[in-house]
């Protein structure tokens, strides 16, 4: 049994990248794959090839009740006038970075503030007198500032119309290099969706040694995500991982496996045993929701709005966990 308490360092990185390269950009495309939870792919931080599993809910279903024991730890309610830089850092890169994105990521009040109570990250378009085209967003992380490890992490978002954005509320380790490079380290989606399609979220893992990712997603059947706010949980535990769109369940996982480079494989539950940060963003463009068409516009409608951010933790956890059989071929 492991006492969990979060990480609360007041290292001011306003303005850097807290993220290297080899970390993805929770923008990995799904496929029309549906044979099995996971799925292989070369081992690249743009893996945007690979097949994967998508386990469809359909609301309503039954509903996530909660439990008494879980504490809270952390909650920005966005309720000032700027952010909060004690709890988050601004990342900024250039296009390309990922995933054949097209936005720069600035450290600029243009795309990143606090209004009416809500986090907005706002993408923005900027056409030259040449008439060259500049996309720019946001990217936000609570890295070496609010990290947990394990736990019950929750946000209320609204997501931008139009085509060709991909908000998304997820998570990486806190020192991606214990386990490896990405994917080895692990990555947690908590929400994504492609604002093509805005009645359907997407959630999952991604880790291994070559890639795999497993996924699940849920589709609307009355309004979207882009209209009105919904509520996206994760509860992450040792052994298992489960995702809720509005307290009602979307997807559990408990199979997943960690390997050094060298193929030698590690004690699960890694790579998911270690501290995590959160990330929020909006990517403009990319292998996953393609480029912004005529009919997309930059204004508020294109704003994620993030009205809180919330963790909760019990006061210990049990992490005498033992493998699925499935295991990467190994017995539990």
């Amino acid at each position: 049994m492991k006492k969990v308490l979060p990480i609360l360092l007041c290292l001011c990185l306003v303005g850097c990248s807290t993220t290297t390269e080899e970390t993805t950009s929770a923008t990995t495309p799904p496929s029309e794959t549906t044979t099995s939870q996971t799925t292989e792919a070369p081992e690249t931080v743009e893996a945007t090839t690979e097949e994967t599993t998508e386990e469809t809910t359909t609301i309503p279903t039954t509903s996530y009740t909660g439990s008494t024991e879980y504490e809270l730890v952390f909650e920005d309610d966005f309720d000032g006038d700027e952010l909060n830089t004690d709890n988050w850092n601004y990342e900024q890169h250039n296009p390309g970075w990922v995933n054949n994105e097209l936005q720069f990521y600035y450290a600029s009040e243009d795309n990143i503030y606090v209004e009416n109570g809500d986090l907005v990250i706002q993408p923005l378009k900027v056409v030259d007198e040449s008439g060259n085209i500049e996309y720019s967003s946001g990217r936000i992380n609570s890295w070496l500032k609010q990290d947990f490890l394990y736990g019950k992490v929750e946000a209320r978002i609204k997501v931008p119309h139009g085509d060709g954005f991909l908000p998304a509320f997820w998570m990486m380790p806190t020192l991606n290099s214990h386990y490896g490079n990405w994917p080895r380290c692990g990555e947690i989606d908590i929400m994504e969706i492609v604002t093509n399609n805005p009645t359907t979220c997407y959630g999952g893992i991604h880790y291994g040694n070559s890639h795999r990712q497993n996924q699940g997603s849920m589709t609307l059947t009355d309004g979207n995500f882009a209209d009105e706010y919904h509520v996206f949980t994760l509860e992450w535990e040792p052994g298992r991982i489960t995702w809720y769109v509005d307290d009602i369940e979307m997807y559990t996982t408990d199979d997943w496996y960690c390997k050094s480079e060298g193929g030698k494989l590690t004690p699960y539950p890694a790579p998911f045993d270690q501290q995590f940060y959160i990330i929020f963003n909006v990517a403009v463009g990319g292998d996953w929701p393609g480029d912004p068409t005529d009919s997309t516009v930059f204004d508020e409608s294109a704003q994620m709005r993030v009205d809180y951010v919330r963790v909760y933790q019990r006061p210990w956890y049990d992490e005498n966990v033992t493998a699925p059989v499935d295991y990467d071929g190994v017995a539990g």
